[in-house]
């Protein structure tokens, strides 16, 4: 008899989104001025005319009260080279891109859902840690997670919300599919499950012989004070796979919230000893 759990772990960990790529302009990409339903940007050299045009979407860059990072809005005038019609959840009177001092990108209407990585990965042939629908798809620089909606090609998948992936982003994915190349933990051996109350750290015990063995997973995303709710799933899953009838059998967890930085959890490294 041979069960195993199927743990999450990073797919394409480390990578960088290489589009879609911003709107060029060379205003400053900080609002100037209040104004109800508009966007002022007198800084730089401005020139929205030459290169913004009705559709495209306007991004909070970084977060503010009200209106968090990617919040979002549509132009829908350019009325000069410095000022924009929007309208949207990213501005309500004069505040968000309505108001003074907001970093903001834009991004053409076609791209808002793209997410592209130049050396490809996306797909990866004769291997399960390709990625498919509804994968996880975590931005580790806005700490936000998305699901992916499309695989286009190697380098290009499309994800569930506009300005979920802006150039520059740094990404990985999770999966929850049998087959998404997760790390495989033996558990019909195990002598104990255990999880640490400090940080989360969940073990695995085994016994050869006369000899103790055990696999340490420490956890991607340290959380802030839930620390067991990763090795409460992990037991439960040990239990219902040990509960297959089939001789060999493996279950994938589910994903598994976090409190920490990120929202969701993964392991980082696995330690035997």
């Amino acid at each position: 008899m041979t069960k195993y759990v199927d743990v999450q772990v990073p797919i394409l960990a480390g990578s960088t989104a290489t589009g879609p790529a911003k709107v060029v302009f060379t205003n400053s990409s900080t609002t100037t001025a209040a104004a109800d339903g508009k966007l002022t940007d007198t800084g730089g050299t401005p020139n929205f005319t030459a290169n913004v045009v009705v559709g495209d979407y306007v991004f909070v860059t970084t977060g503010i009260s009200g209106f968090p990072v990617r919040s979002f809005s549509i132009v829908t005038a350019v009325d000069s080279d410095s000022v924009l019609s929007i309208s949207g959840r990213g501005n309500t009177g004069v505040t968000g891109l309505s108001a003074s001092g907001t970093a903001y990108t834009i991004v053409a209407a076609a791209n808002v859902y793209d997410c592209d990585l130049s050396g490809g990965g996306f797909i990866q042939l004769n291997r399960p840690s390709g990625v498919q629908v509804d994968d996880v798809w975590c931005n580790t620089t806005t700490n936000l997670n998305y699901r992916v909606t499309e695989v286009v090609s190697s380098t290009k998948i499309k994800l569930d919300t506009p300005g979920a992936c802006i150039v520059g982003d740094d990404f990985f994915l999770l999966t929850d599919r049998a087959e998404g190349g997760n790390y495989k933990v033996r558990v019909d051996n195990a002598t104990l499950i255990r999880g640490n109350a400090s940080n989360g750290q969940t073990t695995v015990h085994y016994k050869r012989g006369s000899t103790s063995q055990k696999l340490a997973m420490d956890l991607g995303d340290a959380p802030s004070s839930a620390k067991d709710v990763f090795s409460t799933q992990f037991k439960k899953s040990a239990e219902m796979v040990m509960q297959d009838s089939w001789k060999y059998a493996s279950i994938t967890m589910p994903y598994v919230p976090s409190d920490g930085t990120q929202g969701i959890q993964w392991i980082a490294t696995f330690t035997y000893s």
